[in-house]
């Protein structure tokens, strides 16, 4: 529950060495490498040299890995199961023969064969394809294609004309002293052929270009139109079986997929090993690994270390000023919670890990969000399967499945049974509304719909709740800092603030007695006195008057933090609504003679589902938003560099 202490180290090793230790230390995946730009090393000692060369060799060869294994994801079978577990799962063993094998490199080349002859035969088609579409429309002609360019005395020009300009273009051509033959159709065009004197070719051209005319060549085709249709065909059928042995190929290459993804997988570990090399400070002989790792890793990273003759390893003091990377470690049962906290950002060294503090609020507003026991259960369940399924990293799952429990909670005292299905769909006087029914209204609190503002008071209280909870959590921090000032003049005025003034409005509206009123008028001016003057500490005495004035008003900026709890009660009530809709809709179906049953459960079912969904989306959004808005300024600041080890990466395969 807390923020994880981190050790400064420094390896030097010898150039001969460095490559292996580096290689073992991203197997261990406990220490973070600078690179010489963040090294501290570099500015102490500026003669330290810099390779920066790009490892282009593994870099090309990931980039053909990549693209084999997306051409063999295109023709490998379906598998069951790719929705949960996309990478396969592989044994340490299996692992090392494969990367081991001098074999699995032809993999890859054949692949890539059979690519650059499967994309050669679709290129080989659409040509086809595109020179059949250029002959059919001139099959009529009977003359030989190249005796069109054979003439003497004359010029011929094959081409093609608009179709709705063709009677005008025809009378302008045999004016112009040319003959024109229409040969056929070809869309909305008209395939002809336009024959003049040599002499007069030059204003025939002039002509054929104002009416947008599209010469067609058949050079170097020989032979009639029918005879070169037939023989393209030939050759299209003949590219479209290549086409397919080809894909055939691909297919039962693709078995070997596995392989691909593993020297992907180990050369993408490599390239970041390399890359990290390229960027440490060195010497002529020695490379200087400066970095960070984890307190309690330390003595893993010097049995690395230690199996190395020519490196070494020490703790060093970080620089003045220079601020660790932050990891934190909470408790199993807290840790899905991480998940919120780091979407928000790490915190700075000096702040604390907020995770614990918001676990329990943010299951709690979670639940109240979606209050119903049916939609609990069905979301306990279905992560409970999804938690069998889903290789590696679970966070959102718990994470999820504990808001399942709180919403269910919620769900029971408010009555909440996919909405009011118990009521409305279970027909009242039987047995079975009855035994539902009691069960339900033993152990519900409240009933949001005929009792809204005691939903209303709760949403308050939690707000309340949790805002005094984030001033105590910054008050104590500080006294352990030992910054009584800060503890006392930022977080105790308020906390006495705030409950004098709920003490004053709780007395006014006669749920305190009466008496205490002026007890709780009078205890305010202590807390308003302290805001006043000493909650701008280090300004001259009218910068702190006017910023301690504006620090007093911001008491209303206090209230409207917690009237922003009112948010739980209204998702809580919209999605009980849309249920209650949702139900009326199944009542209405259910009549229909023989299927009404059936359209019912359908109607049920994807009603509820829906409603479920869509009430997840709101919940999660905004408990996020009430820890992110309204609770962690009280007492959270973030922007900590996360703690990013070198470690193995792998995208396609899970290592058991």
């Amino acid at each position: 529950m807390a923020i994880t202490p981190m050790a400064k180290v420094l390896i030097v090793s010898h150039r001969s060495q460095v490559g292996d230790l580096l290689a073992a230390l991203q197997a261990e995946g406990i220490c973070q490498i600078l690179n010489a730009d963040e090294a501290t090393i570099s500015k102490d000692a500026p003669g330290l040299t810099v390779g920066r060369d790009r490892p282009r060799d593994v870099e090309e060869l990931l980039a053909r890995l990549e693209r084999s294994i997306g051409f063999l994801k295109e023709h490998a079978l379906p598998e069951k199961g790719s929705l949960f577990m996309p990478r396969k799962i592989i044994t340490v063993r299996q692992y090392d023969e494969i990367i081991s094998d001098p074999q699995a490199r032809k993999v890859l080349e054949e692949a890539e064969q059979v690519q650059a002859a499967l994309e050669k035969a679709r290129a080989e088609i659409e040509h086809l394809q595109g020179l059949l579409d250029t002959l059919r429309p001139w099959l009529p002609l009977q003359t030989p294609v190249e005796e069109l360019t054979r003439l003497r005395t004359t010029i011929s020009w094959a081409g093609l004309v608009p179709g709705q300009h063709f009677d005008a273009f025809q009378e302008q051509v045999t004016q112009a002293g040319a003959g024109i033959q229409r040969v056929g159709p070809a869309g909305t065009r008209e395939a002809v052929i336009v024959v003049a004197m040599r002499e007069q070719s030059e204003p025939v051209q002039k002509l054929l270009r104002s009416h947008e005319f599209e010469t067609v060549t058949f050079e170097p085709m020989t032979g009639t139109v029918a005879e070169l249709i037939a023989e393209h065909e030939r050759k299209l059928a003949d590219a479209r079986g290549r086409l397919e042995e080809h894909r055939k190929a691909a297919t039962a290459l693709s078995a070997n997929l596995l392989t691909l993804q593993v020297l992907c997988d180990h050369y993408r570990n490599m390239l970041g090993r390399e890359q990290k090399r390229d960027h440490i400070p060195a010497t002529e002989q020695t490379m200087i690994l400066e970095g960070w790792c984890k307190v309690q890793d330390y003595a893993r990273l010097e049995k690395a270390v230690s199996q190395f003759d020519a490196a070494s390893l020490m703790k060093v003091d970080p620089a003045a000023g220079e601020e660790p990377p932050i990891e934190i470690e909470n408790h199993p049962v807290v840790r899905p919670f991480e998940t919120i906290t780091r979407l928000y950002g790490l915190p700075v060294p000096t702040s604390l890990d907020p995770t614990v503090f918001l676990a329990p609020f943010f299951a709690i507003f979670f639940g109240l969000c979606l209050a119903d026991v049916g939609y609990g259960l069905l979301l306990i369940a279905l992560l409970i399967w999804a938690s069998r399924k889903v290789r590696g990293n679970k966070t959102v799952v718990w994470l999820l499945l504990m808001c399942g429990v709180t919403t269910a909670i919620a769900g029971a005292i408010t009555g909440g049974w996919f909405s009011d299905a118990t009521t409305s769909l279970i027909p009242a006087g039987t047995g079975l509304y009855k035994a539902v029914n009691s069960i339900r209204e033993s152990i519900m609190l409240f009933d949001p719909m005929t009792q809204p503002m005691t939903f209303f008071a709760l949403s308050l209280g939690l707000g309340y709740l949790q805002i005094q909870f984030g001033l105590f959590i910054a008050l104590i921090f500080n006294l352990r800092k030992k910054d009584i000032v800060a503890a006392v003049c930022d977080q105790l005025t308020w906390i006495v603030m705030l409950n004098c003034l709920l003490g004053l409005g709780l007395s006014k509206a006669g749920i305190l007695p009466a008496s205490l009123a002026r007890v709780f008028g009078f205890a305010l001016i202590f807390p308003a006195f302290g805001i006043l003057f000493f909650s701008e500490r280090n300004m001259p005495i009218g910068g702190r008057l006017g910023m301690g004035a504006f620090n007093l008003f911001s008491t209303v900026f206090f209230g409207g933090d917690i009237l922003s709890y009112v948010r739980l009660m209204a998702l809580g009530m919209v999605g009980a609504g849309f249920g209650m809709a949702v139900n009326v809709l199944v009542k209405l179906v259910s009549g229909a003679p023989y299927v009404g049953w059936l359209l019912g459960a359908l109607v049920f079912v994807g009603g509820h589902v829906f409603n479920l969904g869509l009430s997840m989306l709101g919940a999660f959004v905004h408990s996020l938003r009430l820890q992110f808005v309204e609770f962690f300024p009280k007492f959270f600041q973030g922007g900590g560099q996360a703690f990013t080890p070198l470690r193995n990466d792998y995208r396609y395969v899970f290592i058991e």
